[in-house]
């Protein structure tokens, strides 16, 4: 009787643990999209990749299309010719997390102004999936995509 007692404790405990490995898993995905449409996000230091110089963004005004990608991001760089088209049309800015690599940089060379921010803007943004990208009007976070990014999806998101 002992025995059964032991495994059923056993068996709740490992249950609940993976409950909790999947929530998380949930919340780490999801997250942005939840917590941030609404949220005033109308300026972001950080270094300019290029000349690493302090340098912000500013979102206060107008529609932006706002990348968070990295170097070390394989996703993040096969989206890179399709934010260079939206580049080409809309406002777009990049957010990249460190760490932050200037030769893959270069090669995928964006043609939007990026910044290179701290750890603290990713945590409280709760960013946790690259690529992730924010549609922000007048400095307020309207929409959120995490994954890849494509002109297509760029030009339906905007016609909302």
């Amino acid at each position: 009787m002992e025995e059964k007692k032991k495994n059923k404790i056993f068996h709740i405990i490992i249950f609940s643990l993976v409950i909790l490995v999947l929530l998380f898993n949930v919340f780490s995905y999801f997250g942005a999209s939840i917590f941030l449409p609404g949220r005033e996000l109308r300026e972001i230091s950080g270094v300019e990749p290029q000349s690493g110089r302090r340098t912000s963004l500013d979102l206060s005004k107008g529609t932006v299309i706002l990348n968070i990608w990295a170097t070390w991001c394989g996703a993040c760089l096969a989206e890179m010719p399709e934010l260079n088209k939206a580049a080409a049309k809309h406002k777009v800015y990049g957010v990249i997390k460190p760490v932050f690599k200037y030769e893959v940089y270069r090669e995928v060379s964006p043609n939007f102004k990026s910044v290179i921010a701290q750890d603290e803007f990713f945590e409280d943004l709760y960013i946790s999936v690259l690529p992730t990208t924010l549609l922000i009007q007048d400095g307020v976070i309207k929409k959120v995509h995490t994954g890849t990014m494509t002109t297509d999806f760029v030009e339906e998101w905007l016609k909302d």
